[in-house]
């Protein structure tokens, strides 16, 4: 549905004129990853019609999509603006009434939204690219603003042994992270399963209710995923590949042979 939502914006944007800002929805406009964590976090979060939803950071698509589609009230955060302009665009376009869907500049480690304030909360591969214990501070925060009942989903990268990544500046939010003296800044962190507890569910304050792990069925032995061999060419085709390579969700990473992802899912208790 995604998918089909997508190329349909960057259709009604060609005829307005922007060819430019058209580009990423008809060509890509969702991902080999996002394809299976859009599936994964929407299964699990349940959205509805009057939910108040906090996406922290993720994709903005399915933000829209929950606003536009679902009719939920959807707060979209991101700690850079690069985001504001094209989705109010998008939003207008739409015809989505502003009052549903919020753009707003967050950091995640000190929101500014009150306690108890969302029903479901979400982040789609976020909190590992936050330097520091950033990402311990945004679990916390999540907590605090879930409401008692809510749900909070989260995706993040696995690894069976914890690992930070570097890399040159060339993502949007570098000027938020941490660089070395090497000129490399901080990139990402792939969690351990003990990791996703120290630094993730256990300073939320909130209940696990599922654990779930998501790998790929080629390239094992390989530190190379198969995204990496996926030219932009191959977007209309990268749900597809996606369904193909990756792995049903399991509730051990043991038992996939290249476990890549974990799906964290919490809920507050009344």
């Amino acid at each position: 549905m995604l998918y089909q939502y997508g190329f349909t914006l960057g259709m009604k944007l060609i005829r307005r004129g922007h060819w430019r800002d058209s580009i990423r929805y008809i060509v890509i406009p969702v991902n080999y990853w996002r394809a299976i964590e859009y599936q994964l976090v929407a299964r699990a979060a349940s959205f509805q019609q009057g939910d108040t939803v906090l996406d922290i950071g993720s994709p903005k698509l399915l933000s829209l999509y929950l606003a536009d589609v679902v009719g939920a009230e959807v707060f979209s955060t991101d700690i850079e603006d690069y985001f504001i302009r094209g989705y109010e665009l998008l939003r207008r376009i739409q015809h989505v009434p502003s009052r549903r869907f919020h753009l707003k500049v967050e950091d995640g480690r000190h929101l500014t939204f009150a306690d108890n304030a969302f029903t479901k909360v979400y982040s789609i591969s976020v909190l590992e690219h936050i330097p520091d214990r950033g990402d311990t501070a945004c679990a916390a925060e999540i907590g605090r603003v879930l409401a008692p009942g809510g749900t909070a989903v989260i995706t993040v990268p696995f690894a069976p042994v914890s690992r930070d990544e570097y890399s040159k500046p060339r993502f949007y939010w570098h000027r938020s992270s941490q660089a070395q003296g090497d000129g490399l800044v901080f990139y990402q962190r792939r969690y351990s399963e003990g990791d996703l507890f120290r630094r993730l569910i256990e300073p939320s304050g909130l209940q696990l209710r599922r654990l779930a792990y998501v790998g790929e069925r080629f390239s094992v032995g390989s530190d190379h995923e198969l995204c990496d061999f996926l030219p932009k060419p191959t977007g209309p085709i990268q749900p597809l590949v996606s369904r193909v390579a990756h792995t049903e969700p399991q509730d051990s990473w043991r038992k996939l042979k290249k476990p890549l992802c974990a799906l964290i899912v919490l809920e507050k208790p009344h």
